[in-house]
C-alpha cells in the first residue's frame, strides 16, 4: 500500500473524535459528547485488540530450560505504541479528475459544497481549481451576508469566530471570519494574502506532480481555503469557509510535525523544491477526507524573510529539515538543505544538493519497520 502512514477516519465517531452518550437527569435523556474510546479522541486512529491498547503483552519463557517467567514485550501489531494506523486498512480507491464521469465529478463537487452545474469541461475545471472561496465557484449571485459571529478560538496575532452565511452562494452554510487582536496589525492582512497566494501556487504544483505519478489509484487532491477581505464595524477582517470534520495541525513553522500526514510533510519538502529552495510552505493544518485535504491559514518561510510575522526565514527551514524524514511521496530528484543540527546557529550561505544523497536519512526511512504517529 502506498499510504499506510496517511491516516483515515475512525468509525466509531466518523472521525469527529466523539461519541454521544445518553445520561439520565430528572426525567430527561440528554445526550452529552464524550470523548470516542476508539481512537482515543483523535478521530483517526484505532486501538490495538492484540495488546488493549497498552503496547506490549506478559510472554512466559524458560529461563535456563526449565524455570518459567514472565517477561514483558513489545506489542509487534503496534509496534508498542498502543493504537493501528486506521490507514492500514485498504486505501479507498481514488480516480483521477480527468477519468472521472460527469456524475462522479458532481458527486465530488457537491461533497466540496461546490458548483455543481455546468458541462463535464467546467466541471473538471472546478475540481481543478485549488483555491476554496466564498462563493463556491457562481460568479454573480448576490451580495453575501453573515450571522453574528460566535467566538471560536485564538491564536497568536488574531480571533476566529464562527457564523453562518445568511445571504449568498453559501447560504445557511458555516464560516469563519478572523479579526486582528491588535488594530495596528492589521497591516498583515496584506501579507496574509501574499502568503495564500504564494501557497496556492505551490500546491496547484504539488497536485499537477501527484496527478503524473502511476499508480493503482489517484493520490489525495490538495486544496487551500482563500480568505476575502470584509469589514466588520469599519476593522477588517479574513472571511473564509469553515472546514467540517476533524481539524488537524500536520507540522508547524517551527519544525514540528505530525507524523501520521506523509503527503502534507512531502507538501513542504515539495514547496523548497518547486521554489529552487527560496520558499517553505508549512504550519499546515486543516481537514483530510477520503479524496482530499483542505487547508487553511498556512505560512510561507523564505530567504528575505518577505511573507510577514510568521516567515521564520532561513533558520525555521533548517529546523524543518532537521526534523524531516523523507517519506514515499517524496522524490529522490528533490532539492533539500544540508541536515543540520535543530539548534545550530544560522550560517551565511544554504548548500542544496538532491536527496539521494542524504544516505542517512533514507537509510532510517527504508530501516523502519513501523513509522509510529
Amino acid at each position: 500500500m502506498s499510504e499506510v502512514n496517511d491516516p483515515r477516519k475512525c468509525l466509531k465517531c466518523m472521525g469527529s473524535g466523539q461519541i454521544l452518550q445518553p445520561f439520565h437527569f430528572m426525567n430527561m435523556v440528554l445526550q452529552l459528547p464524550l470523548q470516542c474510546n476508539h481512537c482515543g479522541g483523535a478521530g483517526w486512529t484505532v486501538v490495538c485488540l492484540e495488546c488493549q491498547g497498552k503496547g506490549s503483552h506478559m510472554k512466559v519463557v524458560l529461563q535456563h530450560g526449565w524455570l518459567p517467567q514472565q517477561v514483558q514485550e513489545k506489542c509487534s501489531g503496534c509496534a508498542g505504541w498502543g493504537k493501528l494506523a486506521a490507514a492500514r486498512q485498504s486505501p479507498a480507491k481514488r480516480k483521477r479528475v480527468e477519468h472521472m464521469t460527469g456524475t462522479e465529478m458532481r458527486e465530488e463537487l457537491r461533497k466540496m459544497k461546490r458548483k455543481v452545474s455546468g458541462t463535464k469541461a467546467e466541471l473538471q475545471k472546478r475540481l481543478e481549481e485549488v483555491f476554496e472561496t466564498n462563493d463556491r465557484g457562481w460568479l454573480t449571485r448576490g451580495a453575501p451576508a453573515l450571522s453574528k459571529g460566535a467566538y471560536l478560538e485564538s491564536g497568536t496575532f488574531r480571533d476566529v469566530y464562527m457564523v453562518t452565511y445568511t445571504k449568498g452562494p453559501r447560504k445557511n452554510m458555516k464560516g469563519v471570519y478572523k479579526v486582528f487582536k491588535d488594530q495596528k496589525a492589521e497591516v498583515l492582512i496584506q501579507e496574509d494574502l501574499k502568503a495564500v497566494e504564494e501557497a496556492g501556487r505551490i500546491i496547484k504544483a504539488f497536485n499537477e506532480y501527484n496527478d503524473q505519478c502511476i499508480g493503482s489509484s489517484a493520490r489525495r487532491r490538495v486544496y487551500l481555503n482563500q480568505p476575502e477581505v470584509w469589514s466588520l464595524n469599519g476593522r477588517p477582517i479574513l472571511v473564509e469557509p469553515f472546514i467540517d470534520g476533524t481539524y488537524a495541525k500536520f507540522n508547524s513553522n517551527s519544525g514540528w510535525v505530525n507524523e501520521g500526514y506523509n503527503m502534507m510533510q512531502a507538501l513542504s519538502h515539495f514547496s523548497f523544491h518547486v521554489s529552487n529552495g527560496q520558499h517553505l510552505l508549512c504550519d499546515l493544518q486543516g481537514g483530510g477526507y477520503d479524496t482530499h485535504y483542505i487547508l487553511t491559514d498556512p505560512a510561507v518561510l523564505s530567504l528575505k524573510q518577505e511573507f510577514g510575522a510568521t516567515d521564520g526565514g532561513k533558520r525555521m527551514m533548517k529546523n524543518f529539515f532537521a526534523h524531516h524524514l523523507c517519506n514515499e511521496y517524496c522524490d529522490p530528484s528533490w532539492l533539500c538543505m544540508e541536515r543540520p543540527k535543530v539548534v545550530a546557529p544560522a550560517r551565511s550561505g544554504t548548500s542544496f544538493f538532491p536527496k539521494a544523497q542524504r544516505s542517512t536519512a533514507m537509510d532510517a526511512f527504508r530501516n523502519a519497520k513501523f513509522n509510529r504517529w
